[in-house]
């Protein structure tokens, strides 16, 4: 059981093209259906001087039209940059080319320069967020409503009935009162049990079911990497994970997340055993054995697919 993520940062040092790592995203995507992938995930965000996805529901739409059963997700979709009524017709259409397998975690965002880019005022996120997901879910599940001085009604009805799964990202406990309050799923970016318990409690008050919080396993590398030898590997590509690492660190400041690392060099990030780790196929048992799923990125840091593909085949050995 292995879940592939793509964000496509392309490092500056990478001989690869982003054609190339869109189609190989592609490829794998195909390559773990036929192999025991559970999930493709795209992520999202904007501005970002190395390229990462700007547009993941088309990149969701590619793979899906590659596959026919492995379930695809969208996270985090970073709902504020788009108009909600759009997005839910997007949203439908692609719930009709999947035939329901595209599902959402939307996150609120956290940088400047996106919510800038877009003109959303972050002092008032949160209030946005609410008031977008309520049109969105709204618009998807068929109703006629005045919104904004706009009348809405998005058609074609979605496959599935109601419309895709949505559900909440964050890492803050008034993220998962959010997610309780509207009555959604909650996927924490760590695993500290006070934000389930602030889940909990919100929803109870709200009137909605409790437990619905999707915490990570504590310690779960979130940048997998499979090796017959992991010293080879981490001279061949330990870079390309640095790169993403301390890119997503500036990034987050001093928010808590499973995948942040602090190391500023490949042996720094190889010592803290952490998001990013290079295993032997043994090792990679013992996590899957102790986690339920592997969490792979194999195209990190703008990998070159002639490098990656060889530690995704090595998944065959498990």
């Amino acid at each position: 059981m292995f879940i592939l993520r793509f964000d496509f940062r392309l490092a500056p040092a990478s001989s690869a093209t982003m054609s190339e790592l869109y189609a190989a995203s592609l490829e794998m995507c195909e390559w773990g259906e036929a192999n025991g992938a559970m999930l493709g995930l795209f992520s999202e965000h904007h501005s970002s001087a190395d390229g990462y996805l700007p547009s993941p529901l088309v990149m969701a739409a590619a793979a899906a039209a590659r596959t026919s059963t492995l379930s695809i997700n969208v996270g985090a979709l970073l709902a504020l940059m788009y108009d909600p009524v759009k997005l839910a017709e997007d949203m439908v259409v692609l719930d009709h080319l999947s035939q329901g397998r595209v599902t959402y975690t939307v996150g609120l965002g956290y940088r400047d320069a996106e919510f800038s880019m877009f003109g959303v005022d972050p002092r008032r996120r949160g209030a946005l967020m609410e008031e977008r997901l309520d049109v969105l879910r709204r618009a998807l599940r068929g109703e006629r409503f005045t919104w904004d001085d706009r009348t809405i009604e998005v058609t074609p009805a979605p496959f599935t009935p109601g419309g895709p799964t949505i559900m909440y990202g964050g890492g803050s406990p008034a993220a998962a009162r959010r997610a309780a309050r509207l009555g959604m799923m909650f996927v924490p970016q760590h695993a500290d049990p006070a934000l389930a318990e602030a889940y909990d409690a919100a929803a109870i008050d709200a009137g909605n079911p409790p437990g619905l919080c999707m915490a990570p396993g504590d310690g779960s590398p979130t940048s997998l990497f499979v090796a017959d030898d992991p010293d080879e590997a981490w001279a061949e590509i330990g870079d390309f994970l640095l790169h993403d690492a301390v890119t997503y660190a500036d990034w987050m400041g001093d928010a808590a997340s499973l995948s942040v690392s602090r190391a500023t060099t490949v042996d720094e990030l190889r010592a803290e055993n952490g998001a990013y780790r290079i295993v032997t196929a043994d090792e990679a048992r013992a996590l899957r054995d102790q986690h339920g799923v592997l969490a792979l990125q194999p195209l990190c840091g703008g990998i070159p697919p002639d490098l990656a593909w060889p530690y995704l085949h090595n998944l065959a050995t498990l």
